[in-house]
Formats: structure tokens, C-alpha cells, sequence
């Protein structure tokens, strides 16, 4: 009653001073405020707020328009309707003074006071403001639902208070514990949130602690702890599994009659050594023309239907989530792992697109088909590059002629694809050794190798097909898009790179510029900086219902259709070509239900990629700390206003030197250059600078200094190296200030080797 009182008093106020904003402060003193009622001033102002009765602008509070009496016309147009999105706490989390919420209507700036008490992650309703017809920014009104009522994280004592620190990076604020029952500091925990503080009012929120994980550091609780974060399902629900087992494990013999049966045609797999879920498998032959290649598909689609418990779980899930040693899959696995994984010398129903090419890799004929197949190889990928090598192999002669016969084949592709525009990076990740008892014993960079093109290659061919099938028969489909970078944001890389003795040539096209740029680069250290920044300067790829081409990929037309098992598009797209290629199946989805799995699949791809960067950050604070007061070499990738970001070279993590730690006296940062300059004697940090470094401390990042010896920073060239202009295209103006830096999600197209392989083949 009294909130209501003060929220009749506050719009009387309005209302009488001709809706004068007013700050809070200026509220308080007009209004007169008891102390009591002091303290519910801020709660009826949020709550007065996400009714839309008043707005705030610069700080100061007045009527909505629809509740203020109308004076001169507004410069801006405001929407009265609420848009529905998830707020994107990234540049809070980097201590800036803004967010994001992305909406199926783009993304919405949002300043850091108009963000109520969201979080990374929650579902918010926005009020959008436009400017000139264009989106400008946004206010949250209301927290439409939590992204996580559970935190995984860490308690340590600041003072005589005991805070919890999120493990997640994105979760921008500390939280207040009220009960950490027997947990001690030191030791990774579950909280509880109760209450998600006011930042109006300056309270933290607060949370108890529910779950003691282990000791911070251990990877088997950095794991848990990263799984209870994303609250990823450990197990699936009973109503799932006993669906599962319900679906036949035997072919029947009236679905053989209505399959091509290509159990007789040669057929292999190529997977990583890991890997128990193979959802292709590869046949080729020779003709006169060139090549036939057959690319199988398990075939989910006629074992998990709409209206399944099975499908409505894989739609929740969005894909399979990829961690060391742990595998979150999708579908349960004696669907993942048995019933539809093609394992050798067993009869599988798959869908498979079937691909005539002459031997310049034109394509002459293709088709898709519902067949049976029977795998005669099962191979890994090292096996296959032993074999590319010269080798010794122990592969059957017909297996290793295939396997030449791929390899050309491949190499026509890769050649084709190039001249279309595919842009290619070779970033490698990581990937973990472990010891006989399971520990991590060091870290590698697994390199994408021959076996992991042919595999892009071949995937590639039967995604772009599906794609252009589906476009001339199905009234809407889903896409795996790539939108070209924004023009401004090449301008700030160009001038990026033009610090560097680096010319960025306008060569007719993006895709062209973009090639020849990467293949211009002086050599290994630049490609082992630049390749990363180039990446960030290009949009995040996607699932979408438009019809956008892949910028990265160099295709019009672009799907996903090659991994069903673990990826919810695959298995939607599956549906589609049933109903709308071969006129096997009754299912339809409209329009409105594929932009929902559109925007899940595209929604949950972003959370495995952040579960996963957990969990490799995780992982390699853990490693250092026994390392902490050692020497190594290193050097400049990146840098911000906080320091330089240094990539080691002995062990292939980055770590943080603090621009307080530089030695020397005061440093200016410059963003544009990304560079430090010290004013006093002219010396500077850059990108590729040379590095001599110790670990000085491991707890939220791994912390550098430099060591104390002579060459401990060396720049790696006193010249800085000009490109040679190529015979045409043009420079882009560059050293005027009018140009900047920038960010894609694309990671190669294939497989990757080892337990991660979400991250490479069909990333893109």
C-alpha cells in the first residue's frame, strides 16, 4: 500500500511540474520522503518503470509519453511495443559502461544504468527507441526469465564478507552469501540465488551456497562446475529413454524394400579415434568422366519424429555439447552410439547425396536418395594421414586406391572452392594429452590436416546441395548463414593493419580482398596473430529462415545437413527433405516454428562455444599453477586497456600482462593500434612484440610480468615490412584516422580430432 502511495504521489509530482525530469535525489527532496519511504523510492521507480507508466533518460526519471500530456513534438520516435530478447552482458563484464540485448529484430544498445537487474543470458523485454527509423538503443523493462537461478563459482572473503565470484566471465557483478554452509574459501561451489539485487539502491545480490563441487583447480570440478553453470542434462528424462527403447534395433524388411540398397558399394568412415557417434560415411568411384561420390547420412529423421519425446528433447538441447573426456549428446545414446551411428559391418538407414563430377569438379548430376548402407571401414583420421604421407600403412590396397581417388578429388574441390570465394583460416585448437591416470600432462594444437579437408570437402558438397533443393521446394527452410562483415568494421582493421606495415587491397569483392590478405601475410608470426583479428573483424555465422548467402564460404545457397545426430538443424533439415525432396514423409513444419528452432539452434551453438571456452580457460589455469614462478617465452597477440595478452610458445596458452606491470613508467594505451607508448622515452608494446615473461599468478587468469634480463622485450622487426602491391585492386586510404579494428564464429567446416569435434566441421 505504501508503494502504491508513493507511486500516486510520484506521477502528481510529474503531472504538476509539466513532467519536469527529475533525478532521484531531486525526487526524494520534492517529495519529502520519510526515511521508510525513502528506501521504497527506488522499488516503485523500477516498478513504475517496467509498467511503462515513467522512462528514464541521462539519469533523470518523467511520464511516459502515453502518461504525460503532449508538449512539442518528440525528435525521436518511441515504440510502445515491447520486444522480446536475451541480454548480451559481454561489454559489462569487460567493466564497460554498456550491453546488448539480441532480438529477432537485431541487436539493442542498452546503457548500463537502463538495464534493471539483468544478467548474461535472461530472457528481457525491451523498450526499443528509433531513431530516424533505424534502432538506436533500448531500456529493459522487465526480466522476462532468469538464464540461470544456479551460479557455479568461487567464495573467498573480501573484508569480513564472503563473496561469490562466478565462474562465468559474464556474470559482471560479485554476489553476497548469506548461508555457504560448509563450504571453505578456496573450494568451487553451486549458489542459490535468492535475490538479484538493486543497483539503483547499491545492494548486491545474494545467494546460498547449495553444492560443494571440490577444490578449485581439480578438472574434474572445473567440468561439474562448468556443467552446472550452462545447466547442461546430465541424463536424460525416463519418458525419453523409454521412447528410445521402444525404436526397433532391426531394419525391417518392408523398409529395405522401399531403400536403394547400397550395401554392396564400398564404404568407409573417417572420425576421429574417439569418436562412437559416426554420422557419415563416404563411398567413391571412379567414371569416365571423373567421379561418383556418395555421401551417407544416417538417417534420424525415421527414428525420432516431431512429435516425439525424443525430438522435443534434441529441440531443447540444440546439439551435442563436446568437453574432455565428457560427451552432453543430443539424442540418447542407444540412438547417438548404436542405432544410428554407422558402424561398420552393420546395415544403417541413411539419406544419401549422390554427386556426378567431371574431372575439373564440375558438377554434372546429383540426387538425393533414402538408401542402406553397410560401412566396411571404420577410420580415424591420423590413419588417413598416414597414409597421405608416404607411410607405413596396413589398410587394405582397394581402401587405400579409394582413399587416392578421394584425395584428388578433394584437391579439385579445394581449388574450385577458392576460385568461389571460400576463405580459409588455420587456427588451431586445443587439444589435451593426458597421463595413465587420466591428468592432463600437456597441451597440444591439433593442426587441420589433409584427411579434415577431404571430409570439409565432401561435407560441403552435400550441404550446399540440400540447401538449393530445399530453396526451390520447401516454402520456407532453415540456412546456415554468414553475413558480410560491416564495411565499417574492415575500415578499422585496414587501419589496424596498417600500423603494421600491412596494406589491406580492395580486390573487387570482400571474398577477394579478404583471400588475398591472409595469403599476403609476411610469414607464420603474423598469420599467428593477425589470423585471429582478421576472424573478429567478420560476423558470427548462424541458422536462419532467410536466404542469406555464407560470406565465409563463398556460397549463395548454404545448410547444415550433414551431422543429424548431433545438431538440431541437421535433423530439421532432414524432415524437410523427406517431405519436400522425396515425398516420403506427411511431416510439415510452417514457417514460425522453424524460426523458433532457427533461433534455439543458433542460441545453444553460442552457449557450447562459451560451456566450451569455460572449460579450456578452466583447464589451463589449473595446468599453470604448478608452473607459477617459471620462465618462458612469449609473445604479443592481443592487447586492451588492462594490458598485453601474451601467447607462450613453450605451452600453447595466453596469458595477461597487466599494464600496470610494465616496467618503465606510465603507459598510454592506444586502441586503434593496439599498442602501449610510453611518453617519458618513446618505447611501446605491440602486437608481435617478443617476450621474455614468468608466471607470477594463477586465480582468475593467469598473470605474467617480464623477467628481469637483457632482450626481455625485443619487437620483432625495427622495419616494419610493406606487402607487394598485387596487379590490381586498389589500397584502402589508410594512416588518416578514419579507419578501426574488429569480430565471426566460423571455424573450419570439418571434424575435429579429438574430443571437441563440435568446433570444427560444419562450424561453418
Amino acid at each position: 500500500m505504501k508503494n502504491m502511495n508513493i507511486s500516486e504521489r510520484v506521477t502528481n509530482l510529474f503531472s504538476n511540474n509539466y513532467n519536469k525530469p527529475l533525478s532521484y535525489n531531486e525526487l526524494v527532496n520534492e517529495l519529502q520522503l520519510s526515511k521508510k519511504e525513502k528506501s521504497l523510492l527506488s522499488e516503485t521507480l523500477q516498478e513504475m518503470m517496467a509498467a511503462g507508466s515513467i522512462s528514464k533518460k541521462n539519469r533523470k526519471f518523467s511520464l511516459s509519453p502515453q502518461k504525460s500530456e503532449p508538449s512539442a513534438p518528440p525528435q525521436q520516435k518511441l515504440n510502445p511495443k515491447l520486444l522480446e530478447g536475451v541480454f548480451d552482458a559481454t561489454p559489462l563484464a569487460k567493466n564497460l559502461s554498456f550491453a546488448f540485448v539480441r532480438t529477432e529484430k537485431g541487436d539493442f544498445f542498452i546503457s548500463a544504468e537502463d538495464t534493471l537487474n539483468a544478467y548474461h543470458g535472461d530472457v528481457v523485454n525491451i523498450e526499443p527507441i528509433f531513431r530516424k527509423g533505424k534502432s538506436d538503443r533500448a531500456f529493459v523493462r522487465t526480466i522476462v526469465r532468469r538464464a540461470n537461478e544456479i551460479l557455479a563459482g568461487d567464495i573467498r572473503y573480501s573484508g569480513q564478507r564472503l563473496i561469490f565470484i562466478s565462474s562465468n566471465l559474464k556474470i559482471h557483478n560479485w554476489f553476497e552469501v548469506s548461508d555457504p554452509g560448509e563450504a571453505k574459501e578456496g573450494e568451487k561451489v553451486v549458489l542459490q540465488v535468492s535475490n538479484w539485487g538493486n543497483p539503483v539502491l547499491g545492494k548486491m545480490p545474494v545467494g546460498k551456497v547449495i553444492e560443494i563441487l571440490g577444490p578449485s583447480g581439480d578438472p574434474q570440478v572445473e567440468l561439474m562446475a562448468v556443467i552446472r553453470q550452462y545447466q547442461l542434462p546430465l541424463e536424460f528424462s525416463d519418458e525419453v529413454l523409454a521412447e528410445a527403447q521402444q525404436i526397433p534395433q532391426q531394419i525391417s524388411p518392408q523398409e529395405y524394400n522401399k531403400r536403394l540398397d547400397l550395401r554392396e558399394l564400398f564404404t568407409f568412415t573417417i572420425d576421429p579415434a574417439s569418436a562412437k557417434d559416426f554420422d557419415d560415411a563416404i563411398s567413391l568411384e571412379t567414371t569416365a568422366k571423373g567421379w561418383r561420390l556418395f555421401v551417407h547420412i544416417a538417417d534420424v529423421a525415421h527414428y525420432v519424429k516431431p512429435d516425439s519425446a525424443i525430438f522435443a528433447e534434441a529441440a531443447t538441447r540444440g546439439n551435442s555439447f563436446y568437453f574432455p573426456k565428457k560427451v552432453i549428446p543430443m539424442l540418447p545414446e542407444l540412438l547417438s552410439n548404436k542405432v544410428c551411428s554407422l558402424r561398420p559391418d552393420e546395415d544403417k538407414l541413411t539419406q544419401t547425396v549422390i554427386t556426378e563430377f567431371d574431372a575439373n569438379g564440375r558438377i554434372l548430376k546429383q540426387k538425393l536418395a533414402e538408401t542402406v548402407i553397410r560401412s566396411n571401414h571404420r577410420l580415424s583420421y591420423e590413419q588417413v594421414d598416414q597414409l597421405f604421407a608416404g607411410g607405413s600403412s596396413d589398410l587394405p590396397a582397394d581402401l587405400a586406391n579409394t582413399l587416392a581417388e578421394a584425395r584428388k578429388l578433394s584437391a579439385v574441390l579445394s581449388k574450385k572452392r577458392l576460385a568461389e570465394g571460400y576463405i580459409h583460416f588455420d587456427l588451431p585448437e586445443l587439444e589435451y594429452e593426458y597421463d595413465d591416470e587420466g591428468l592432463i600432462r600437456r597441451f597440444n594444437l591439433a593442426e587441420e590436416t589433409e584427411s579434415h579437408k577431404l571430409i570439409e570437402n565432401f561435407m560441403l558438397v552435400a550441404n550446399e546441395f540440400t540447401a538449393k533443393k530445399l530453396t526451390e521446394l520447401s516454402p520456407t527452410s532453415l540456412y546456415r548463414i554468414h553475413e558480410n562483415p560491416d564495411t565499417e568494421k574492415i575500415e578499422k582493421l585496414a587501419e589496424l593493419l596498417s600500423f603494421y606495415g600491412i596494406s589491406y587491397y580492395d580486390r573487387g569483392s570482400l571474398n577477394a580482398s579478404m583471400q588475398y590478405l591472409l595469403t599476403s601475410l609476411p610469414g607464420p608470426e603474423y598469420h599467428r596473430v593477425f589470423d585471429h583479428i582478421i576472424l573478429r573483424s567478420m560476423k558470427k555465422a548462424k541458422y536462419s529462415t532467410q536466404h542469406i548467402r555464407h560470406f565465409g564460404l563463398g556460397m549463395e545457397t548454404y545448410t547444415h545437413f550433414t551431422s543429424p545426430i548431433r545438431r538440431l538443424c541437421d535433423l530439421l533439415i532432414h524432415h524437410l527433405c523427406k517431405t519436400h525432396i522425396l515425398k516420403s514423409s506427411p511431416v510439415k513444419f510452417n514457417a514460425e516454428q522453424l524460426r523458433h528452432y532457427a533461433h534455439v539452434a543458433s542460441e545453444q551453438e553460442l552457449q557450447a562455444d562459451q560451456a566450451e571456452r569455460d572449460i579450456e580457460r578452466n583447464y589451463s589455469m589449473a595446468y599453470m599453477k604448478k608452473f607459477v614462478g617459471e620462465r618462458f617465452s612469449g609473445i604479443v597477440v592481443s592487447a586492451k586497456s588492462a594490458g598485453l595478452i601474451i601467447r607462450l610458445n613453450e605451452i600453447p596458452v595466453s596469458a595477461l600482462l597487466k599494464a600496470a606491470d610494465l616496467p618503465g613508467g606510465k603507459w598510454q594505451y592506444r586502441d586503434r593500434e593496439m599498442r602501449f607508448l610510453n611518453n617519458s622515452n618513446n618505447n611501446y608494446f605491440q602486437l608481435m612484440d617478443k617476450v621474455l615473461v614468468q608466471i607470477m599468478d594463477v586465480s582468475d587468469d593467469i598473470y605474467l610480468e617480464l623477467q628481469n634480463v637483457k632482450d626481455a622485450h625485443q619487437h620483432l622487426a625495427t622495419a616494419l615490412p610493406k606487402i607487394a602491391k598485387p596487379e590490381s585492386g586498389k589500397r584502402l586510404n589508410q594512416n588518416k584516422g578514419s579507419q578501426r579494428r574488429n569480430a565471426v564464429d566460423y571455424k573450419g567446416g570439418r571434424k575435429k580430432s579429438g574430443q571437441n569435434k563440435n568446433n570444427r566441421r560444419g562450424k561453418r
